[in-house]
């Protein structure tokens, strides 16, 4: 059975659809404290994740792959619902300077191991080895005890739940959400379509209907963001059918959707 006709793909939509459901409710009531918010939000990342990008091991080992699935999915649940669950404790101890309970070293550890290996199943080795490599240097080099490591990645807002996250959870999710409307609306085939008649047939066609398609797009949104993941679904396959690399047609459509940001009358989602 296919994935898109199965069990598994109507939990992931249902998944999908739960996440995006809590996004909207927080921009019509306000988001709720920092760990229960940017946590809610990691954990349904986290087990979308390793719901659509199972460990593929072959033969005897397809067991083992699942077993280590499961054992992913079960450590991100267990990892922030203990956030949750001891939020008063969290937000009340001084980092740093309280030692940590056991709990928290193998809770931390769990997090750690968890969003690396979601990492890693998603974009590849590469930021998973540049986040060792930081974490090995702080140790080795910068003369970090394992426990403030693990404090400051696991029980404050200046580690995993950080910045990032934050930006993750309150904008670019809602942009995901406004493409995926915007593509099933019909709107951004109207676009494509329209920059297809201007530029379809000229030379460098493809990248040159990517550049009219994001500064068209511009003029109803102003995030890159938001951008890519609208006109991007149309244009980068397009470059890619006649030829372009992959990598230079991402490169195509983040700068025409960067570009986008200033046409009005939005200019930019911050104006």
């Amino acid at each position: 059975m296919s994935k898109s006709g199965s069990i598994l793909a109507k939990l992931i939509a249902g998944i999908a659809l739960a996440m995006a459901a809590f996004h909207l409710w927080v921009v019509y009531s306000g988001a709720p404290e920092v760990f229960y918010f940017r946590g809610t939000h990691l954990l349904f990342g986290l087990v979308l994740i390793f719901l659509w990008f199972p460990l593929k091991l072959e033969g005897g080992l397809r067991p083992l792959g699942l077993l280590i699935d499961l054992l992913m999915l079960a450590g991100s649940i267990a990892a922030i619902a203990y956030l949750f669950i001891e939020h008063d404790y969290v937000l009340t101890r001084f980092a740093y300077v309280d030692d940590l309970h056991p709990m928290d070293a193998i809770l931390g550890i769990t997090l750690m191991v968890v969003v690396l290996e979601s990492a890693r199943r998603t974009i590849g080795l590469a930021l998973p080895l540049t986040s060792l490599a930081f974490l090995a240097y702080g140790i080795f080099v910068a003369d970090l005890r394992a426990g403030e490591l693990i404090d400051q990645m696991y029980l404050t807002t200046e580690g995993i739940f950080g910045i990032p996250l934050n930006v993750s959870a309150t904008y670019i999710v809602l942009f995901i959400v406004f493409g995926a409307l915007v593509e099933k609306s019909g709107t951004g085939k109207l676009f494509m379509d329209f920059a297809m008649a201007l530029a379809g047939a000229t030379a460098g066609g493809p990248a040159k209907v990517a550049c009219l398609t994001s500064a068209m797009f511009g003029t109803i949104s102003g995030s890159s963001t938001a951008n890519v993941m609208t006109t991007g679904t149309f244009t980068i396959p397009l470059m890619r059918r006649i030829g372009y690399r992959p990598a230079f047609a991402g490169a195509v459509e983040a700068v025409a959707s960067t570009g986008g940001q200033i046409m009005p009358p939005i200019m930019g989602a911050a104006a």
